[in-house]
């Protein structure tokens, strides 16, 4: 029984800190600062680039949200439905604009280790 509960939560913590730490704070940076990468993903997909100054932001605070304790529901529901939003947003704009196949399915793949995450959340007990 105790190793069950201790398997669940290195997953949920690793998945969790997966999307909040990489996705989340890196990724919210990189989006702030217009790196060459983000530059150029804003050309190919023909979205202003001020756009992804607030996504940065967006992802940052949703970072946040995930780290939050279990009490915080309410908080970590919209955070967990923002960054499903985002990366099924973000799969589907690389579909329409007829982008290599890895730069739709990966934020498919990371809305799966969301997804894993957000499962596991209420089952840690």
């Amino acid at each position: 029984m105790i190793e069950k509960i201790f398997n669940k939560k290195i997953i949920y913590y690793a998945t969790t800190l997966f999307v909040a730490l990489l996705v989340g704070f890196y990724g919210g940076i990189v989006d702030i600062l217009h790196t060459p990468a983000v530059i150029h993903v804003t050309e190919t997909l023909k979205y202003p680039l001020y756009f992804f100054t607030l996504l940065g932001v967006f992802k940052i605070l949703g970072g946040l949200a995930l780290l939050l304790p279990q009490k915080f529901t309410r908080i970590k529901e919209w955070a967990y439905a923002g960054f499903a939003f985002d990366f099924i947003f973000a799969s589907f704009s690389h579909y329409s604009v007829n982008d290599s196949i890895d730069k739709i399915v990966l934020p498919l793949i990371i809305l799966g280790i969301l997804s894993i995450s957000y499962y596991l959340k209420d089952r840690l007990i």
